[in-house]
This record gives C-alpha cells, sequence and structure tokens, in this order.
C-alpha cells in the first residue's frame, strides 16, 4: 500500500493561528506546541485520510499519535509557515514507513487484568 500526501488541511492551520491569537496570545510564552496538539486537529485530519492504509499495517489510532509526537517539531514548522505541506506529511511517511514505524506497528497492546 502506497501512502499518498492529502491535500494541506488550511482550515486546521487557520484554527490553530485562530486558537493561539484569541486564547494564548502572551508573547512571553511559547504556546506553539500546545496549539499543534490542541484538540488533536492535524493528528485526526491525517488519521481520517490514511486510516485505511495504516490499520492493515497494524496501526491503530494510540500508535499513530504515538508516532506522531515524534514529529511535532515539523508540526511546529509547518504550522508557523517554514516549510511546506509536502515536506511535513513526507517526514511523516518516512517515519510510519522507516524501522520505528514498522516496529511499532507489530506491538500488540497489552491488556490488564
Amino acid at each position: 500500500m502506497k501512502i499518498t500526501t492529502p491535500s494541506e488541511p488550511k482550515e486546521v492551520k487557520t484554527w490553530m493561528q485562530k486558537l493561539k491569537n484569541t486564547t494564548f496570545s502572551d508573547p512571553t510564552i511559547d504556546w506553539d506546541s500546545y496549539v499543534v496538539w490542541a484538540g488533536n486537529q492535524l493528528p485526526k485530519y491525517l488519521w481520517g485520510q490514511w486510516k485505511d492504509e495504516l490499520k492493515p499495517l497494524g496501526f491503530t489510532w494510540q500508535k499513530f499519535l504515538k508516532l506522531l509526537r515524534l514529529r511535532t517539531d515539523n508540526m511546529l514548522l509547518w504550522y508557523r509557515g517554514i516549510i511546506p505541506w509536502p515536506r511535513l506529511v513526507n517526514t511523516i511517511i518516512e517515519l510510519i514507513e522507516g524501522p520505528l514505524g514498522k516496529e511499532l506497528a507489530k506491538i500488540e497492546p497489552t491488556t490488564s487484568h
């Protein structure tokens, strides 16, 4: 299966910018890391686009979030307009398809008894 680049979620980026400007406007605090994860808006968008490809590989929503947190730096760069959407997506796809993504996907969740 090939994971493709979905269209850029401009509405998510706009939502993030509005959230920061209206709720987290204190210039003495860097809220950007919180803003890119607020409401899981970007992860929800990507999971919605890719879940049909990722589930057969062994990914769950929780595993996807665990892996995606390792790309918070690139999510910030995209949010700030420093890197373009295709570059962000490529870094995430490389992580999914790389050794760490393959290892995480095959780990079975444990259940408490």
